[in-house]
């Protein structure tokens, strides 16, 4: 799902290098960075991109138990 401005065009800036939405559009920015889009913010705070379905690891847990 992609979000889009208020042209009509899908935000690009958060997709990956080499997405085919970016390839199509080019960069299109976020109008309002600051509404939804929390993985970007997250990223944005810790200074370090998050890989979106990456595992946990070394005893981290999502809140349930094995």
């Amino acid at each position: 799902m992609l979000f889009c401005n208020s042209e009509g065009l899908p935000i690009t800036e958060y997709l990956p290098e080499g997405h085919e939405g970016r390839e199509a559009y080019g960069i299109v920015k976020d109008p309002h960075p600051e509404k939804g889009r929390a993985l970007g913010r997250l990223e944005e705070r810790q200074g370090r991109k998050i890989q979106k379905g990456a595992r946990r690891t070394e005893g981290t847990s999502a809140g349930g138990s094995a």
